[in-house]
């Protein structure tokens, strides 16, 4: 299966995340998190009008044992979160765009940006500073620095290896991929 994705799409699904999406011979372009599924379906329906076969690579969130035993106020937020996560990525399915999730760790560490012991506040401005590196044509910020980052390791990945983004989207897109290639 060859993958013609002619635009990449990194999602941070956070209240205060945002979406960067690239396209050949195109500036990076970024939005805010839309606060609303119909923004967010009009956005969609954008990108499906100006390419012929998106991807978006989403930042995957999940529920930490810590986040529960450490603070409760913070667990409450984060099921909220898990709730409007499930929501999104349904919207982004009923929309038929494909899509990849990706752990937090796993775009961190391809990208080389991971680091054991640092402040939030530190490596927020160290992944927006990187985002400003990979793309000078941005203003990189700390709303849109990780969307920007997860773009930039989807376009890695399509180029460097294609087979893992296959072993990880949805097995019915792959099918619905099979069947249009």
């Amino acid at each position: 299966m060859k993958l013609n994705f002619d635009c990449i799409i990194g999602c941070d699904p956070g209240s205060n995340g945002g979406i960067a999406v690239w396209r050949p011979n195109q500036n990076v372009k970024t939005i805010r998190m839309p606060k609303d599924l119909q923004e967010l379906r009009e956005y969609l329906q954008y990108i499906k009008s100006i390419s012929r076969s998106p991807i978006i690579f989403l930042e995957k969130v999940q529920l930490r044992a810590d986040d529960i035993k450490d603070n409760p106020g913070k667990a409450f937020r984060i099921q909220q979160l898990l709730m409007n996560f499930q929501r999104l990525k349904d919207f982004i399915e009923v929309e038929g765009v494909p899509y990849v999730l990706v752990h937090p760790i796993s775009w961190q560490s391809y990208l080389k940006l991971r680091k054991q012991t640092e402040e939030k506040t530190e490596r927020k401005n160290r992944y927006k500073d990187a985002a400003q590196h990979y793309y000078p044509e941005i203003k990189a910020t700390l709303w849109n620095a990780d969307a920007v980052l997860l773009m930039h390791f989807g376009r890695l990945k399509k180029q460097n290896d294609p087979k893992w983004i296959i072993q990880n989207l949805p097995s019915d897109i792959v099918r619905k991929l099979t069947f249009e290639n």
